[in-house]
């Protein structure tokens, strides 16, 4: 048992030291596109004509032909429904498969838990 404590202790630190690693790296690395010139109310009225000169490869065809092509009263439901939909379909499947799993694994838990308290409640009488 206190192996397995020294096991968790240890994967728990690493886990730590990776995370502030990379929060670190992430931190000082420069910013793709800091939005500081985007006009959110032209993009939105008219998006065809808004100034895309900086916006590049896929960016610059979601913002150009986003209202056109996928026929969105909303630039962010276009491309969360329309161009990113298979992925958010496939984390919408991940979420319920690990509420499903956590919610089996903690029911047999309480199960057997609930058991051996009541065995034990009438042993000790």
């Amino acid at each position: 048992m206190k192996a397995r404590k020294i096991i968790t202790v240890v994967s728990l630190l690493v886990i730590l030291v990776f995370g502030i690693i990379g929060v670190t790296k992430m931190y000082n690395s420069p910013l793709a596109y800091d939005g500081s010139t985007t006009d959110a109310y032209a993009l939105y009225t008219n998006p065809s004509v808004y100034d895309t000169s900086d916006a590049d490869g896929v960016a610059s065809i979601m913002v150009k032909e986003d209202l056109d092509k996928t026929r969105s009263q909303n630039a962010v439901t276009a491309i969360v429904f329309d161009y990113r939909g298979y992925d958010t379909m496939g984390e919408s499947f991940i979420l319920l498969t690990a509420i499903s799993g956590s919610m089996a694994i903690l029911r047999a838990a309480k199960r057997k838990g609930g058991n051996t308290d009541a065995a034990s409640e009438e042993q000790s009488h």
